[in-house]
């Protein structure tokens, strides 16, 4: 496996203008971080998150390509927001937006994609509306992944939000693209946003895993206090420096050695604690498990 991190842990940094593109590669140098993935918004300014789109950035671009050049470390994939939602317009604009961002991998040297299918906040109650939308999902996924197939690249979705979410919707998918291309981005922390066991729903879907994402949640049963996230079912969650939380980190390590999974593993850091602490402890916690297990 190739260890590195995903530029989101970096996203408070980056925001308030503490750390630059060139200075997070200094940090992966010195912390042999072996690839670094790169949440597109990251790079945003603060409070333009939700409009930014890194593929109209040039600026960043040749500041990451430079970055990669000097240093040696190389983008593994990029992860997007999407959503295949809307009206057929709406829905081939955003596939359009995936597309580029596909073109941008083949540029940045990256063989991965993960793009989401709706906003990240869309909360599902009713299942027909789930089943009512899964065509159009299944159909533009296809799409994209058809496109990438033509530069090398790996589209997948993540359980990561509140829609397609949990192991059996995200095999479920899967199934239905049909693609040899497309994946599944596994996040071993996600999976609580729908209550899906993190253990089971990681070992289930580990053998459809194209990249994998590590990561720690402290899990409450009430709400604790402000800045907690609820989850479908009313438990509460916030991000941990990863084996200080609540999640089972040695089990979802040894399930993912266990699994024979050997490509790109990203710690996505999203704590309270400082940020590069919470990386560097992160980092070197997953090191020290997987020596561990492999003895």
């Amino acid at each position: 496996m190739q260890i590195g991190l995903s530029s989101y842990s970096f996203r408070p940094l980056l925001a308030n203008g503490s750390m630059t593109v060139e200075s997070l590669f200094d940090w992966l140098v010195t912390h042999q971080a072996e690839h670094l993935e790169i949440a597109t918004f990251s790079f945003a300014a603060a409070g333009t998150e939700a409009g930014y789109d890194l593929t109209e950035d040039a600026a960043v671009i040749s500041r990451i390509e430079a970055a990669v050049e000097r240093t040696g470390v190389p983008i593994s994939g990029l992860c997007m927001g999407a959503s295949f939602l809307g009206s057929a317009a709406e829905r081939a604009a955003q596939i359009a937006a995936v597309k580029r961002h596909v073109e941008l991998c083949s540029r940045l040297g990256a063989g991965f994609l993960r793009h989401d299918v709706v906003p990240w906040a869309y909360r599902l109650t009713d299942v027909a509306e789930f089943e009512r939308e899964f065509a159009g999902i299944v159909e533009a996924c296809t799409e994209i992944a058809d496109f990438a197939q033509g530069y090398g690249v790996v589209t997948s979705v993540e359980d990561h939000g509140f829609f397609m979410n949990s192991a059996e919707r995200l095999l479920r998918l899967h199934h239905a693209v049909g693609r040899d291309n497309f994946k599944l981005t596994v996040d071993v922390g996600n999976f609580l946003c729908v209550d899906d066991n993190p253990d089971v729903a990681t070992r289930r879907t580990l053998p459809q895993a194209s990249f994998v994402h590590v990561k720690d949640f402290y899990v409450r049963q009430t709400e604790p206090g402000l800045g907690w996230l609820k989850t479908h079912g009313g438990q509460f969650i916030r991000g941990s420096v990863f084996g200080y939380g609540d999640l089972n980190a040695r089990g979802l390590m040894q399930a993912i050695v266990a699994s024979g999974y050997d490509g790109f593993l990203s710690l996505e850091y999203e704590g309270n604690e400082p940020t590069l602490f919470g990386c560097e402890t992160g980092l070197d916690t997953i090191r020290r498990l997987l020596a561990e297990i492999r003895g």
